[in-house]
Parts: C-alpha cells; structure tokens; sequence
C-alpha cells in the first residue's frame, strides 16, 4: 500500500482529515473553596445546570461584583442552553417504512454532522456575565476564551472574531492563546463550516505572522474555499519561514492538487522529496505530472514501477496502473479502472488528476464528474469538485 500523503503534525489539516484540535470548553480559575462561584461550579460539573442556574441568579444579585460567580454563572448559563444534535443523512425503502424502523450504518453515523443549539434568551444571558467582567477586568483570559469559545460553538463567528481581535489587543500573544484559538477555528472546519473557520483564523494568522503552523492551517481553511491566491500567500510564507519541514512542503503540494494546479503540486511534491525521501512524495509529484500530461508522465510512472529488491510490490503495481492509463489516454478504460481503484482504497488525492483528465478529454464522460465529486467529498471539501 502507497505510505499516506497526510501530513502530519499541523494542528489542523483541514482538507485531509488531520487530527482536529478539538475546541472544549476551557476551565477558568478555580474559585476558592466555599464561595458562591466554586458552589456554582460544582453545580455544573455534577450536571446539575437547572439547579446552577437557579443558585447562580440569585448569588450574582446578592454579590454583583464578584466576577468569579460571574463566569461560574455564565458556564452554567451555557450548560443549561446547550443542545447537541448529530444529522445523518438516510434514505428509506418501502421495507423500512413497512417495518417502521431504520438501521443506520455505522459510516453514516461516523459522517453525522454535528449540529449545536443554544436557547437565545440564556446564551445572550451568558453573553452579558462575561461582558460585566471583561469590562471590570479586560485582561483576564479565562473571562475571554470563555467568551470566544460560545460565540464560535453557537455559530455567532463575526462576535467571535471580533472578540478574539479584542483578546489580542488587550493581552500577550502567547503561544498557548494561539492555539486555542487555532482549535476554534479547527472545530468550525470539523463542522463543515469552512467560511466560518477562516473568518476565525485569519486574526489569529495576523497575529503570528511568523508561525509556519498557523499559516499552514489558514492556508488550508482558505484552500478549501477556494481562495487560491491568498491561500498560496499563506503557503508560501510558512514555506519560507521553515523551508526544511517536509510537512509544509508536503501541505503546499497537497493543496495545489486540490486545486488542481498541477505544476505547482509537482514542484512541491518534489521539494517534500528531497527533504524527506519518502516514497508517496515521489509518487504524488509523478500523480501531479500526470495531470499536466497523462502521457508524458507514463515513463515517469514506468520507471517507479520497475521491481527492486527492495521495492514495495504495491507501490510498483500502482505505478504501472498510472502508466497504462497515461498510455492508454485520460479518458481511456484503463484511466476509469485506475480511478475506481483509487477511490475504492481512499487515495483521493492521488485520483484527482485521473479524474479531472478523464472528465476534460470525454466531456460525455459523466462517471469521470461524478467520481471527481466524490473524491472531494471523500476529502471534505466538496465545493471545490466544480
């Protein structure tokens, strides 16, 4: 089997399926014990939240002032409004309909989108007893990062934004603020919302121009939207700032295949090559070469797929299966046969060019369109199958 071509290390690929940071809710200073506020909160760590609020309404009213019970109060505000819902997408036959039952597979259910509601009267509630105390107290981070998490969590990004444009203004830019922050961004992404990540990203990018990682992950959020230009920006500046992380490299060249630049993803493929040796950085720059000219990347392939002692036996049946299609024609049985195989084993990045030259040489060929369609579902950004 071809090594994966998912880079690794970045705190959020969005477009191949890294590992999400996972946006939590972040714990505030723990109150001292016996005072409203850690009553309130063990409320809320108890599931308790009906009684935390109830408890928390009356204990702010006797004690304004006290912006620990201010944020405990709000977390159980939050707790309260919260709704959490999983969306699966199901079609049922006659038979489901006649048993009056439904089995969903465990796949749908993986690929259920996430769906989170807050009741308005209790989040803007919430909302308001975090603003009494940034206002009180501008600089204390527990009070904003709670703040900035429910805007982005209830899908409010522009409140989100601009609060996280106000966290930089007032406090130190520290490594750890941008990473929470990064997180947000990632969860927006996770949940299909690629706009919404970027929108959340972008003050974060701002505010560390010179952190590969970040512009990595921004770059990712703005490749998905299909913002070449600025997401090439991005690309090129992380590259620039570390120019030995096979990681970025390798991120660049991925993203110009989603884009299907194909030049720009060989030449980054390569250079991911020379810094790293790896085996499915050398295939991808010949897959990218197959998308300029299917047939001139043939010897290319050809010669990959020649067996060494030392040659993986799959890679070299992989690579002569691109051959045969570049010989054979973009458009050709073989090219349709290559292409199934690469979707039946995930290697959506791979099978991009193969599609996208079967579909411009056979524009009848709508298998070709609606496999291209599925390949950029299979990498979560089906927008940019058009």
């Amino acid at each position: 089997m071809l090594p994966d071509l998912i880079p690794e290390g970045t705190l959020m690929n969005i477009l191949l399926a890294l590992a999400l940071a996972t946006a939590t809710i972040p714990q505030p200073q723990t109150p001292a014990a016996g005072t409203p506020a850690a009553q309130i909160e063990r409320l809320v760590q108890d599931g308790k939240a009906d009684e935390a609020v109830t408890e928390g309404r009356a204990a702010v009213a006797a004690h304004p002032d006290d912006v620990d019970l201010r944020l405990a109060f709000a977390r159980a505000l939050a707790a309260k409004a919260r709704r959490v819902s999983r969306h699966v997408k199901v079609t049922m036959s006659k038979d489901d309909v006649a048993k009056g039952e439904l089995k969903v597979p465990d796949a749908d259910l993986a690929a259920a989108s996430v769906q989170v509601e807050y009741d308005p009267a209790l989040f803007e509630e919430a909302i308001s007893q975090l603003e009494f105390g940034i206002k009180k107290f501008p600089r204390r981070l527990d009070l904003r990062v709670f703040q900035c998490f429910l805007l982005t969590d209830a899908g409010y990004i522009d409140r989100a934004k601009a609060a996280i444009v106000s966290t930089f203004a007032e406090n130190q830019r520290s490594p750890s603020l941008a990473k929470t922050f990064t997180s947000y961004g990632a969860e927006r992404a996770k949940r299909g919302d690629a706009a919404g990540a970027a929108e959340l990203l972008a003050p974060v990018a701002k505010a560390f121009p010179s952190d590969p990682a970040i512009l990595v992950d921004y770059a990712n959020a703005l490749t998905r939207l299909g913002r070449k230009a600025e997401a090439y920006t991005a690309f090129d500046r992380a590259t620039e700032l570390d120019p030995k992380d096979v990681r970025y490299a390798r991120t660049k060249a991925v993203g110009a295949m989603l884009l299907r630049d194909y030049k720009r993803a060989q030449t980054s493929f390569d250079t991911a090559f020379r810094l790293g040796h790896g085996v499915a950085d050398e295939f991808a720059s010949y897959a990218a070469a197959y998308g300029i000219d299917p047939k001139a990347s043939a010897a290319l392939m050809r010669q990959l797929g020649t067996p060494t002692p030392s040659s993986d036996p799959s890679v070299s049946e992989l690579a002569n299966a691109f051959a045969r299609a570049g010989t054979a024609g973009a458009s050709s049985k073989e090219a349709m046969t290559l292409a199934r195989s690469l979707l039946a084993s995930q290697q959506f990045v791979l099978a991009i060019p193969v599609l996208d030259r079967a579909s411009k040489a056979n524009l009848k060929n709508t298998e070709a369109k609606e496999m291209l369609k599925t390949t950029y579902q299979g990498l979560g950004c089906e927008a940019l199958a058009k």
